[in-house]
């Protein structure tokens, strides 16, 4: 059974509320598997590109709020993970520095201030503390160098 999660998308909506239309989907996925047909012990999340994000950005959630077991399997896609874009260009390779500010720009446009949320693991999945990583569903990541 898949459920296509119709999370809000940015601008209109910025982080982390797209992140939690996608937890409130699995928690009402879990909380209703019976009457929808669905074993609760066989729940997998995923999402691809900025759906991986959404995904990873759930994953973070779940893991904060102690409900990771909710889910069997997460596999967030080519997911924008951090804020390397930010960085000095002249230390990034030469396809990095080609895309860094069109990231810049989707950051800005999914953030809801960006300067409050720079340590913000929903903002930036990758900031994630150890502590809460190690609570995360079993994970697939599929990167690729580039989306």
């Amino acid at each position: 059974v898949v459920f296509n999660v119709d999370y809000r998308l940015a601008p209109e909506t910025k982080s982390p509320n797209n992140i939690k239309d996608f937890y409130e989907v699995v928690k009402y996925v879990s909380s209703n598997a019976e009457s929808l047909g669905v074993d609760p012990g066989k729940i997998c999340i995923a999402g691809d590109s900025g759906g991986g994000y959404i995904c990873l950005g759930a994953m973070v959630l779940l893991a904060q709020r102690d409900e990771a077991q909710l889910v069997k399997l997460a596999i967030p896609s080519q997911p924008m993970v951090d804020d390397y874009s930010f960085g000095d260009p002249l230390c990034m390779t030469v396809e990095e520095r080609y895309d860094h500010l069109q990231r810049r720009h989707a950051y800005r446009l999914i953030a809801s201030d960006l300067n409050s949320q720079k340590s913000c693991p929903l903002m930036f999945p990758g900031k994630v503390s150890g502590e809460i990583l190690a609570k995360f569903p079993p994970t697939v990541l599929d990167s690729r160098e580039f989306d």
